[in-house]
């Protein structure tokens, strides 16, 4: 009954030892804390709030930002985004490939071609409607071939 009595006393002061060592790390951290939030020059609590109402903030334009992005993109459509130019002789014995045939087209392959003809008499530029790709006019095969170049592009300028 002895040792048990001797053991638990041990045991006890272990504890007491394991108790005066926590308390003193606790003390160390916290006059470190004390330190840290009683800056002369710093409000961290202040400063913490008005980070707060920063982001709650950011968070409340982020919807109206996405919803132009939205809009922006929408009208994007609808902007010439696709060209395609082929530059050819029109008229033999004229060199120098001075004609050319542009297409310009939006995401929906909408657009118009302008189809520039040098001679050496003058030059005359024409345009022709294009809806999905396509003309209800005649096109020539630079006219064809510039949709085609058009619509392979398919980057934005």
């Amino acid at each position: 009954m002895g040792y048990i009595v001797i053991g638990l006393g041990i045991f006890c002061l272990i504890l007491f030892v394991l108790l005066l060592v926590s308390l003193s790390k606790f003390k160390k951290v916290q006059r470190k804390y004390e330190t840290f939030m009683t800056k002369d020059d710093v409000d961290l609590e202040n400063l913490l709030i008005h980070y707060a109402k920063k982001v709650n903030h950011v968070k409340e334009k982020e919807g109206e930002i996405l919803e132009e992005i939205n809009k922006l993109s929408n009208q994007l459509k609808y902007c010439t985004q696709k060209v395609g130019i082929v530059r050819y002789n029109a008229i033999e014995n004229v060199g120098a490939e001075l004609s050319f045939a542009i297409a310009m087209m939006d995401a929906e392959n909408n657009g118009i071609i302008l189809n520039g003809i040098y001679s050496r008499d003058g030059s005359y530029i024409y345009s022709k409607p294009v809806k999905a790709g396509q003309s209800t006019y005649k096109l020539s095969e630079e006219e064809k071939e510039a949709i085609r170049l058009a619509q392979e592009n398919n980057q934005v300028i």
